[in-house]
């Protein structure tokens, strides 16, 4: 189950996320991000016979790949990479609707694969870089109404600054936020000469979690979470 798919991540999950919810992954460059949600979908697929679709807007397939390898995290067959390498190559004279694209992509995987229930995208912010702004807010309220509707518990990976000031940068994540049924944070904590990495489930609907923030650090086994910070 996805409570027990990274080591000590039942420190803060007191029940299963809910199947079918969408999820927030938040955090500054260097969070850890992208290898949290490649780690949980990845062991949760392997040990339930399920398979997810992890699609990477920002890096191929192979660097992609190679960096989680160097973390120590190592994906699973059940574990489906896509990117859209070739297919910007191919349409590279015309505008691509990406999210349009993507959902196609998630349909073509889920009639190969007909257990495929776990999807996460990588990243929201490149997204957001390819869409057109005006119609962006509904277009994501679409988005994640068509990943609930294919029945898929969704990570979107959102990389954001440590803190959210006012002004344009905030208003502009603040509708997913709105949207997610649950936000994990994570970020660096500097004290006493030493930064360290921690997690923070911020939001979880229909589910009890821990409010505060957890250590997070990386050995050559992949992802550890340990107790509170404080």
């Amino acid at each position: 189950m996805m409570r027990n798919a990274v080591n000590g991540l039942e420190r803060l999950l007191e029940v299963e996320i809910p199947r079918c919810s969408l999820i927030l992954v938040t955090g500054a460059e260097g969070t850890l991000k992208s290898g949290l949600v490649f780690s949980m979908i990845s062991n949760h697929l392997a040990a339930n016979n399920e398979h997810g679709l992890y699609v990477t807007l920002e890096q191929s397939k192979e660097s992609h790949l190679q960096n989680m390898s160097s973390l120590g995290i190592k994906k699973k067959d059940e574990l489906h990479v896509f990117d859209y390498r070739d297919m910007r190559r191919e349409w590279a004279d015309r505008e691509l609707d990406m999210i349009k694209m993507t959902d196609e992509v998630i349909d073509f995987y889920k009639d190969k694969y007909g257990n495929l229930t776990v999807f996460a995208l990588d990243s929201l912010n490149a997204l957001y870089s390819i869409s057109e702004e005006a119609y962006l807010r509904k277009e994501m309220y679409d988005f994640f109404s068509s990943l609930r509707d294919k029945e898929l518990t969704s990570f979107l990976i959102l990389e954001a600054p440590p803190l959210m000031v006012p002004g344009p940068f905030h208003d502009y994540y603040r509708p997913e936020h709105f949207l997610a049924d649950g936000t994990i944070e994570l970020g660096m904590i500097e004290g006493k000469g030493v930064v360290k990495r921690y997690i923070q489930i911020l939001k979880m609907r229909a589910t009890r979690h821990a409010m505060e923030k957890h250590q997070i650090t990386i050995d050559e086994n992949g992802i550890n979470i340990l107790g509170p910070i404080y």
